[in-house]
Order: C-alpha cells, then structure tokens, then sequence
C-alpha cells in the first residue's frame, strides 16, 4: 500500500469521524428547536437525558460509539434515548466520508496541478466546504421532519442562501474554466424548475396531503446546489423512490396518506452529488 493511499484513507477516516460530530450535532439542534418553539424551553448548553433531565457525560456523548456501548440507552435512568440520533450521526458520517472520496480526495490527488491555477482551487474548495456545511443544516431539517413532520422556516431560509452561494461559487468555476456560462445558466434554471417545480405542483395538486409546503423551498435549495437539470432530475427520481420504499408501506399500513419528504430529498440530494461526480470518472476511466 503506497503513501498515497494511506493518506487518502486516513483523511476519509477522519472525515468520516467529523461527520459523526456534526450528525449528532444536528439531531442535538433539531431537539433544541423543537423544545425552544413548542415547548419554549432551552435545553441548556449541556446535553440532557430528555428522561431524566440529568446531563450526559462526554464519554457516553461520543458520537455512534456511546450509543452503541450503551445499547441507545440512558446510563442513569436507562431509558431509550431514541433511533434518531444514532441514524443521524451514522447517516451524515458516511455522507461526509462519500463526499470526500468523490470530492475532497481528487483534489488532493490532483494538488500539483490544480496549485498552478490557485483560483481554481480556492473555488472548488470553497464550494465543498460549502456544500458540507449546508448538509448540517439539511441534516437539522431532515430530523425535524422525520420527527414532527415540519419545515422551520428559517432553517429553510438558510438553505436555500447556502445553496445560492453554492450555485454561485459554480458558476464562477465554470467561468474560470472557459466553458458556456449561458449554457450552464440554462440548465441551472432548469433544474430548478424540475425540482422545486415538482414538489410546488404536487404540494399544491394534493393539497399537502401528498407534499407539504415547506418540502417545494427545500428543493429548491438543493436544486441551487446541484445547478444541473440532470442531477436536478436523478434527485426528484431517487427521493420518490426512496419515499416508496422506506415511507410508503408504513403509509399504507396506518391509512396516513402524507409522507415526510424531507429526509428522502436530502438523502437523494447526497447520492445524486457523489454519483454525479464518481460516475464521470468512471466511465472515463473505463473508456
């Protein structure tokens, strides 16, 4: 195994634990939201058992591994701490680690000539950093939903400017590059329209039986982000059908007609964005 290698593994390692941190950062911030609006409670600086009330040391407050030490269990009142904050950790952990192998690792591989066009670099950079931090805030709202079935406005207010700084930052890099700025001004536009418009038509059409509002401004942060009609359109595809798989026949179960889209659109969001850069290579590769 050559240095290369090893360096590339221990940075995805890393990544990988970051987003652990942030995962549980996120559903921590959902918690105190929720309690903040409805409740008009402040959880306090500390994490608390929401049992017991008593705070949670640092060693049973490690991301994935306390909660799996201790079976999703509080160590003093031993009642369930939930499934959220393991799936959420978990979840933006592995989004982390894939976005830095189909992201972050190819610009370390390529430093030597991305360093002769420092412009280049800083903007790419830029644009991961960005997109990694706005996963925090999709991660917020995606917990959120799954659990009370609402969109805080102003989290989705953050998303949709973190995504128009994304939009920004890649617009900027295909000028830079030389390509047509028009042409990818286009199918931003239409991106958006596939996306966001999709989720506004069904949104009004069932009359948020089938899509609720705050889901159609959600899309379009992500369409913003993505800036490209076909990710635009692989990502509508791949949240429905994550919705039909995983929401659906619990749906239909219980006779509850509405699904909480917001967890499936960003989790499509993520694998549109990996696949959208991995696959390219790929083929080229293969080619």
């Amino acid at each position: 195994m050559n240095e290369v290698v090893i360096l590339d593994i221990i940075m995805l390692v890393m990544m990988f634990m970051l987003g652990a941190i942030f995962g549980s950062f996120a559903c921590c911030q959902a918690w105190r939201w929720h309690y903040k609006v409805h409740s008009k409670k402040d959880l306090g600086q500390w994490s608390v058992c929401l049992h017991c009330k008593k705070r949670i040391r640092w060693y049973d407050n490690i991301p994935i591994v306390s909660w799996l030490v201790l079976g999703g269990k509080c160590r003093n009142c031993h009642k369930k701490i939930g499934v959220a904050d393991f799936l959420s950790e978990i979840s933006m952990a592995v989004a982390f680690l894939m976005l830095s192998w189909a992201y972050l690792i190819p610009m370390i591989n390529n430093w030597a000539i991305l360093g002769q066009k420092p412009e280049l670099l800083g903007i790419q950079m830029a644009a991961f950093i960005m997109t990694l931090l706005m996963l925090v805030v999709l991660m917020v709202l995606a917990v959120y939903d799954a659990k009370w079935g609402e969109l805080p406005v102003v989290l989705l207010i953050l998303a949709v400017v973190m995504g128009a700084i994304v939009f920004v930052l890649k617009m900027y890099e295909v000028n830079i590059e030389g390509e047509g700025i028009e042409s990818s001004l286009i199918s931003a536009g239409v991106g958006v329209l596939i996306l966001a418009g999709t989720c506004f038509l069904i949104y009004k059409i069932s009359k948020e039986r089938l899509m609720g509002g705050g889901d159609w401004i959600l899309a379009l942060a992500l369409a913003l982000a993505l800036a490209d009609w076909w990710l635009a359109l692989w990502t509508i595809f791949l949240a429905n059908l994550l919705g039909d798989l995983i929401a659906l026949p619990g749906a239909i179960k219980t006779g509850n007609s509405k699904v909480h889209f917001g967890p499936f659109l960003v989790g499509a969001f993520v694998i549109v964005l990996v696949l959208g850069n991995c696959l390219p290579l790929l083929l080229k590769a293969l080619g």
